[in-house]
């Protein structure tokens, strides 16, 4: 296969990875709405797209095709030398992209399909940005949100103004991915320690 290695895709120092992971129609109109709109500020400013469902790509490339938007597909990439927009169209690689990124929003949750896991992201000490519709994940979102371990956005301006802090404050985005990790490490055995109480309470 000729996919690069995800940690090869960083091709200049310099850049900043903005990955959307899982991502959901109307969600993506959104994000490249965003990303258009940063890239005139930040202009070493890169997008990782990556659809909730691969057979979704057709439609994103026309979608991307209309922004006037460079984009490779992940397995062709080479790099982001001349690319605005990695277009991941292959499965399993997102936990292994998910650690070159500088940024990471968590789709299924600016529209009602509540939501994805956090946790990958946080694993890797990764700024989290998600939106108002986490019910799948409800009390992982609000005991992130309670840390102060990532950041719920209300509307596409709410997540640009986000996005331009973010950018703008590096060591903010540091911290904050910071606290995502020793959420999980704090938690770690949490999930362990409830299935055994229930198979105390069933016996």
């Amino acid at each position: 296969s000729n996919i690069q290695k995800p940690l090869d895709l960083k091709s200049n120092p310099g850049e900043i990875i903005f990955i959307a992971g899982s991502t959901h129609p109307q969600e993506e109109e959104i994000i490249l709405d965003i990303y258009n709109n940063l890239k005139k500020e930040f202009n070493t400013l890169k997008l990782i797209l990556a659809p909730r469902h691969i057979e979704r790509i057709q439609n994103l490339e026309k979608l991307i095709k209309n922004y006037n938007l460079i984009y490779e597909k992940l397995s062709k990439f080479a790099t982001f030398l001349n690319t605005d927009i990695c277009l991941v169209d292959t499965i399993g690689q997102l936990s292994g992209l998910y650690k070159i990124a500088d940024i990471v929003f968590v789709g299924g949750s600016l529209v009602k399909k509540g939501g994805h896991n956090i946790i990958e992201p946080a694993y890797f000490a990764k700024p989290i940005i998600f939106g108002n519709f986490m019910f799948n994940f409800r009390d992982i979102a609000d005991l992130f949100l309670e840390k102060n371990a990532a950041i719920c956005v209300k509307n596409k301006e709410d997540f640009l103004e986000k996005m331009i802090y973010f950018l703008k404050n590096p060591e903010e985005r540091v911290a904050l991915g910071q606290r995502a990790l020793k959420l999980v490490e704090k938690n770690r055995g949490a999930t362990k320690r409830n299935i055994d109480l229930i198979k105390t309470i069933i016996k």
